[in-house]
């Protein structure tokens, strides 16, 4: 099925000053606490799949801090219009076994396969997330919504055959709380000088050519249980990065998750010394001052997803443009990198 854009609610006044990057703290954080439910667009949808892209500052899921107005009550009043879909089981053959058992018997048979097959490949009574993203990060979500499609993703997710791509802009600099207290090792991979250890300095002068490998374990800080340090007994993390583009004081990354931890690319990138502009958690008070406007979210867009679809596996990449907030912050701080991101589409 082609993609199909579909609007999931309208924009609201409040939604439209809620984004804005130039906005006072205090005003903006009025609009959002006001906020009941956020506009979400769908990216693309079929019967066993629901792509939505979230605007930043909008929790996910309910929880006992956020208990409604956020992303999954969008999802849910967008689907309570659409009274489902027209899909129904095939009709297929009875099984050759079937042949001897007396009528009665075949008629349950075909009805006990006929619940199955709605159980598997009917819609779930809700769609079931499958990952997820910080609040104030915005982009690509991905949704199952049969059972079959839920259990063919998780197995994506679980084998890292699933790629999520992030754009992100950093700045140097990070609070001594986040310098790493476990081994914390970058890697440069290139191919002319294979692979070496390296520091977070080496963002500043690599190219897209080069691959960074970041790996650390993560878990809470013990001194502030919000944000997530690399410390020793900490789960396993990888993140890999690229360079796009540098415009002092500034680089632009594509930044891909090897695993799926808390927070894990803002932490990673924090241990290495180099802060996701923006950031009211991990980065430092003025982070990327010199910029014109500041920012007041973080830099950070979940811009591309690859997986396969089911029932086909037939692999389908799904992007989201950058919104307008950090969009326009970069078209008026970064204009090469604006670019950069402009050709790459």
């Amino acid at each position: 099925m082609p993609l199909r854009p579909v609007d999931v609610r309208h924009v609201s006044a409040a939604l439209a000053s809620a984004g804005n990057p130039y906005i006072d703290v205090e005003e903006r954080n009025a609009y959002t606490h006001g906020m009941d439910i956020a506009d979400v667009s769908c990216v693309y949808e079929d019967h066993y799949l629901l792509i939505m892209n979230k605007p930043a500052g909008l929790v996910i899921h309910p929880t006992y801090k956020h208990a409604d107005g956020t992303m999954w009550d969008a999802v849910l009043a967008y689907l309570a219009t659409k009274n489902g879909d027209d899909w129904v089981p095939p009709t297929l053959p009875d099984d050759p076994e079937w042949a001897g058992a007396p009528a009665a018997v075949q008629t349950m048979l075909r009805e006990k396969r006929l619940q199955r097959l709605w159980k598997e490949d009917g819609l779930l009574p809700r769609p079931c997330l499958v990952h997820r993203l910080d609040k104030d990060t915005s982009g690509v979500v991905a949704l199952a919504r049969t059972e079959r499609s839920r259990r063919h993703l998780i197995k994506q997710f679980h084998d890292h055959t699933i790629s999520k791509s992030y754009l992100a802009v950093i700045a140097r600099g990070a609070d001594s709380w986040a310098d790493p207290r476990a081994p914390f090792t970058i890697t440069r991979r290139s191919s002319t000088a294979g692979e070496q250890l390296v520091d977070g300095r080496c963002f500043y002068t690599a190219t897209p050519e080069d691959e960074f490998i970041l790996d650390g374990p993560l878990d809470r800080d013990p001194d502030e249980r919000r944000r997530c340090i690399v410390i020793s007994g900490g789960q396993e993390a990888r993140t890999a990065v690229r360079v796009l583009g540098i415009e002092e004081p500034f680089a632009l990354l594509e930044v891909r998750p090897i695993t799926g931890r808390t927070h894990q690319i803002r932490a990673h990138l924090a241990a290495s010394g180099n802060a996701i502009v923006g950031d009211q958690m991990y980065a430092p008070s003025g982070h990327g001052a010199t910029a014109r406007y500041p920012l007041l979210r973080q830099f950070l867009h979940a811009h591309r997803l690859t997986l396969r679809r089911y029932p086909l596996n037939d692999p389908y990449t799904f992007t989201a443009p950058l919104p307008d907030d950090i969009n326009n912050w970069l078209h008026d701080c970064c204009p090469i990198l604006w670019h950069t991101v402009t050709n790459r589409g």
